[in-house]
């Protein structure tokens, strides 16, 4: 912590500076991308809110799209499926006022779509019957894509958790999509039978590359670069600082987690992927159960090893995606500490990256930092008093030690742009 000049000072200089000299410092470089390329593996956190099989947003998403060119849709409607078909119960997450629709045309917002996406994701519960919600409507007053998205949605509840694609396919051709006519109407039932008939698309429901499938899809968002990727993680983080009733947490971290990276002398490619894996750290916390997230007391000991899966997922749903580099290994491991006792893998300090503890240090400063149910938020001094007391057990002693001068960053990360009407029913448990 804060030295005392003289030779101590010079001691801890020297010793920090052959800290710095044995780390890795090849640069790490996040590569350009698309807000599409990466809304696929993003889905899956809603997957997991809905308790879904995990891909289900992306196979709704392909199916609906199928449905769409083969009624002749236009370009701009084939977008709005896809956007919306990813999205469409993403509001299932977020738990704000008005519930899950209105809760996904934030979402849809957020991430920068139109209102036309949000009508869309509106009418995904709606029936061509009638008898459906929030609104009733009926036939022709329904989004034809969101019929489209429906019949996807039926077509994918069959056919979930089974790990075999040739008995699902029997399966669905054994029901029939007329069971889904009352549902979607007869043009979007008959639209279903055509696409469930495709070999191709059969293969591509259970593929590994689907989510890169669909991002190729995702036409109209224009040149990739590495801001879209930096603006579309920090726009997650604030969903799942909302799924979580802690809004502005992802950007402290985020901007945290990048100073200590600066102070302790990274490349700028790694603070710069430093700071989206602070947007990005708690995602796996959306596939927690609420009953847990949302304890009004301290977890017990059951409790707390299912919250401790959040890394893992986490890390799952961003294996694979353009772009993030080592991030979804960084996410996995944040929870790890220097004397072997963390999680999930019990990696000891010379098995761990720099970046993991690095964030290590700044999710634990902004979670001390953030009042609980239990506790008030602490303040500075004591956050930084009970870190530096784990240092070498908990913490990285060096992390630690850069974390006074790191963490003046704090009072200067703006409120959330877009604060949204929480739902407050329930209360946030621990980190």
């Amino acid at each position: 912590m804060p030295m005392e000049p003289g030779s101590d000072a010079r001691t801890s200089a020297e010793e920090h500076d052959a800290f710095i000299a044995a780390e890795e410092v090849d640069d790490v470089e996040l590569e350009p991308v698309r807000r599409a390329d990466l809304l696929p593996y993003l889905s899956g956190a809603f997957d997991l809110a809905e308790a879904e099989d995990l891909g289900h947003a992306c196979r709704v998403a392909l199916v609906a799209l199928g449905i769409v060119e083969r009624l002749k849709l236009d370009a701009a409607a084939r977008r709005r499926t896809l956007r919306a078909a990813l999205l469409h119960d993403s509001g299932i997450a977020v738990r704000i006022e008005g519930g899950r629709l209105q809760g996904g045309a934030w979402v849809a917002h957020r991430f920068g779509f139109d209102e036309d996406v949000a009508r869309v994701i509106a009418g995904t519960h709606e029936r061509w019957d009638g008898r459906g919600h929030p609104e009733g409507r009926a036939m022709g007053e329904i989004p034809v894509e969101s019929l489209a998205i429906s019949a996807a949605h039926w077509a994918s509840d069959q056919t979930d958790g089974m790990v075999n694609p040739l008995r699902a396919r029997a399966d669905l051709q054994r029901l029939g999509p007329d069971d889904a006519v009352a549902a979607v109407g007869r043009e979007v039932a008959d639209a279903l039978r055509s696409v469930l008939k495709d070999d191709h698309l059969w293969a591509s429901l259970w593929s590994d590359s689907l989510p890169r499938i669909l991002g190729a899809a995702g036409a109209g968002d224009g040149r990739p670069s590495i801001r879209k990727l930096e603006h579309t993680a920090e726009v997650m983080g604030e969903v799942v600082d909302v799924g979580v009733r802690e809004l502005g947490r992802s950007a402290r971290v985020s901007a945290l987690a990048g100073e200590l990276g600066q102070c302790l002398g990274r490349p700028e490619g790694e603070v710069r992927a430093l700071r989206v894996a602070g947007h990005l750290l708690d995602i796996g916390q959306l596939g927690i159960s609420r009953e847990i997230t949302d304890k009004p007391s301290i977890l017990s000991i059951e409790e707390m090893e299912t919250m401790r899966r959040h890394p893992s997922l986490g890390a799952r749903l961003l294996d694979g995606a353009p772009g993030l580099g080592p991030i979804p290994a960084w996410i996995e491991a944040h929870h790890e500490r220097p004397d072997g006792r963390g999680y999930p893998a019990m990696l000891t300090v010379d098995e761990l990256e720099l970046a993991p503890r690095i964030l290590a240090v700044a999710d634990t400063y902004c979670a001390l930092r953030a009042q609980r149910p239990y506790r008030g938020a602490l303040s500075h001094q004591d956050a930084l008093a009970l870190i530096e007391a784990g240092g070498g057990r908990q913490y990285d002693v060096d992390v630690a030690d850069v974390l006074p001068r790191a963490a003046a960053v704090w009072d200067r990360v703006p409120a959330p742009v877009d604060e949204p009407r929480l739902d407050r029913k329930g209360a946030r448990a621990v980190s």
